[in-house]
Formats: C-alpha cells, structure tokens, sequence
C-alpha cells in the first residue's frame, strides 16, 4: 500500500480524488485530507506518507510554501492545479508530476504510472530553486542514464528532434554533452517558451539563439552554433522571414 496524504482546500476537489481513488486505486491508502498549509506540515511530519497530492494554491500561502518549511522531503509528490502556466512550468522543469482540475481518473493513472519513491527531494529542491531564480538561472531536469541531470536553461545550446525523442545539446566545462530524452521536441518547446531566447527554426529544431555565431543566407538559411562543434542547424524555408524578423525584433539584427 502507498501511504498517501491529499492537501486540497477546495472540498469538493478533495472529495473527488478521494473518491477516484477509492474506486480505482485499492494500492492507495489515504491516512488524511488536509486544507490548509499548517495542517499538512504537521500531519506529514507524524504520519510520514510516501506520497502527497499537493494543491498549488492554499488559501494565502501555496504548495511551494508547503514543501519549503519541510525539514525533510522523503516523499513523492504529485501537484494538482488548475492550469496556471507559471506553475506548471516550474513543476515540468523539476520532473515533478501533476494533473489538472477537475481530476481525471486516466490522467490520475498515468502520474500514478510514473510514481517513484526515490530521487524526489532533488527533485523538489530543484522546483524551490528555481522559482526564486531569474529565468536564466533556472534549471531544468533530464532524465539521463537512470538519473536526473539538472541543467541551468542559459547552458543549453540547441535541441533536436529524433523522432518520439529529443536530444539536448548543452554545456559543461566549456564542453558539449548531449543527453537523449524520451520526450518530444514540442514538449520542450513549451515549457523552454519565455526562458530565455529559444525558437523553433525546424520542425526537428530548437535553438538557443544566443549561442549563434553565424547566419548563412547563401543557398538555403542556417545557423552556425557558437559551439566547438560549430554545428551547422538548417532553417526551414517556412520559418526563415520569422526568424529573420524575430532576430531583429531582438536587436540581434539590424
């Protein structure tokens, strides 16, 4: 059994996962509900679940207020939110899960599918941190070779898709390292849009334009990355008279 902990506010929202999870999650014990912040710092501290269903926004304070006064977080977490893309940005970015309001049972079972008991408090300290980090500073956690890797959003050099998957191009020590990840170049998209300067300039590309060291408009558009590599990164003929426009609208050209 998963000892479970649900921190909800709104009681009909609690009232609805409580009851999906009784009818379709028997692996599932509840040991409370609680409704504000204070309540479920003190019940986590003396029931010490495994797993906790955490509301972003309790009454004044927020989940994230919740699991920054926690001493110890040797527990998994799982957000629930109504869409908020703040939020959901920094949740993604630190490989937590969430599922969005109101609850649905197959969203519930695929985050339940991907629950895991361990690596959550670096998991979790990554989210704290980069919520009080300016964009550039933030990080964003890869999943790599059995553990995650946090990489600061400003030392990632480009992405490319590799059909369901996308490579990660970053830097590291003046070098560049590559981690594959199991998830689609239009997953990173979103959660990479307003960190920073990343555009899409191919349906197989994602770039961090501040790493451009050459714009080749001969034959075809591409860019030259400011790598060792220089990697050269083709621009779809569709997307080039945007980019060209959104390089300028950036002082990047004149």
């Amino acid at each position: 059994m998963i000892r479970t902990l649900i921190v909800e506010d709104d009681i009909m929202h609690a009232r609805s996962l409580t009851d999906i999870i009784h009818e379709h999650f028997k692996n599932i014990q509840i040991l409370s509900v609680c409704t504000n912040v204070p309540d479920a710092a003190q019940q986590i501290q003396e029931l010490k679940p495994e797993l906790v269903f955490l509301d972003v926004e309790l009454g004044p304070l927020t989940g994230f207020d919740l699991l920054a006064m926690l001493n110890r977080r040797d527990f998994e977490v799982i957000f629930t939110t109504a869409y908020q893309k703040y939020a959901v940005q920094a949740i993604k970015m630190s490989a937590l899960d969430y599922i969005e309001k109101p609850i649905d049972v197959n969203q519930l079972r695929e985050a339940l599918s991907r629950y895991k008991t361990k690596a959550s408090e670096k998991k979790v300290q990554n989210l704290l941190v980069n919520l009080q980090s300016s964009e550039q500073d933030q990080k964003i956690a890869l999943f790599d070779q059995g553990s995650f890797l946090f990489v600061r959003i400003k030392d990632i050099i480009r992405l490319r898709s590799e059909n369901a998957y996308t490579e990660v191009y970053y830097l590291e020590n003046q070098l560049v390292n590559k981690a594959l990840m199991s998830k689609s170049i239009a997953f990173y998209e979103e959660m990479l849009d307003g960190k920073g300067l990343f555009y899409r300039i191919h349906n197989q590309h994602l770039i961090n334009i501040t790493f451009i060291k050459r714009l080749v408009l001969d034959s075809g558009c591409a860019v030259i990355m400011d790598d060792v590599e220089r990697s050269v990164v083709p621009v779809a003929r569709s997307r080039r008279d945007r980019f060209l426009s959104y390089l300028r609208h950036n002082g990047l050209m004149i």
